[in-house]
């Protein structure tokens, strides 16, 4: 169970790397309107989410007012690109801490209970759901989609 929910979140993290490097700046900086977050602040926002997804995984309470403890000390690439890392090192090393009794992790999810299983669902799908906003920025702002991005989705 960790090792499929593993490849298929670095899979997916792929692609957000992907894209956070090889988009230009104007498609990571684009704005679509007044109230709109760019890319480039999504990206930051799935460090800080993630980091408070992993309160969860440590069996402390999942409390949104610590997003800035996961908050990338820049918005530039490589320091954004370093904070999912960091994440991602925290990820794995919290996943082999569960490894000995995997079922034992339960988590009542805004009134739904979660597996582990569920769980890493919630966490691929929020991630995944900013793709699709990524991929609809850069239609619209006419800017080009990474290649694994037309490879795999066929944007």
């Amino acid at each position: 169970m960790i090792d499929d929910f593993l490849h298929r979140w670095r899979f997916v993290r792929g692609m957000t790397l992907e894209f956070l490097t090889e988009a230009t700046d104007e498609c990571l900086d684009e704005r679509l309107a007044p109230g709109f977050v760019t890319i480039r602040e999504q990206a930051a926002h799935l460090a800080e989410v993630q980091g408070i997804y992993q309160l969860a995984l440590r069996g402390e309470p999942v409390n949104w007012d610590r997003k800035p403890e996961f908050s990338p000390a820049a918005d530039d690439r490589a320091t954004i690109a370093a904070a999912l890392a960091d994440r991602d090192r925290e990820l794995v090393d919290l996943l082999d801490g569960l490894r000995p009794d995997p079922t034992a992790f339960q988590i009542d999810w805004y009134g739904t209970n979660l597996g582990l299983s569920g769980f890493g669902a919630v966490c691929i799908q929020h991630e995944s759901i900013h793709h699709g906003q990524w991929a609809a920025y850069a239609a619209i702002g006419g800017h080009r989609r990474p290649n694994g991005w037309l490879l795999n989705w066929g944007l």
